[in-house]
């Protein structure tokens, strides 16, 4: 039988995936990727992780960018309006 390593969080750790929204990345304290957790406690540690912590922490800045957001049919009619004029 293996060994079970376990870790208790602190209440301020539990407080914070508990009130999350979706998946919590778990980070060494280097910044190095451990994995994800749930709110419901469900643990995922990926195979391979496909993105450095460089990447990871520019696509958040990124995400974290205050955006300008239009509506659909406001789309449309900036389209419409780059249309040139058809003769018939």
């Amino acid at each position: 039988m293996t060994d079970l390593t376990e870790i208790t969080l602190t209440a301020e750790q539990a407080d914070a995936i508990a009130a999350a929204e979706g998946m919590v990345a778990l980070r060494r304290p280097d910044g190095t990727f451990v994995g994800w957790i749930s709110p419901n406690t469900k643990f995922i540690i990926p195979n391979e992780i496909p993105f450095t912590p460089e990447e990871i922490a520019a696509a958040e800045r990124e995400a974290e960018k205050e955006r300008t957001w239009v509506t659909v049919k406001d789309l449309l009619a900036n389209l419409q309006a780059l249309e040139p004029a058809t003769h018939a």
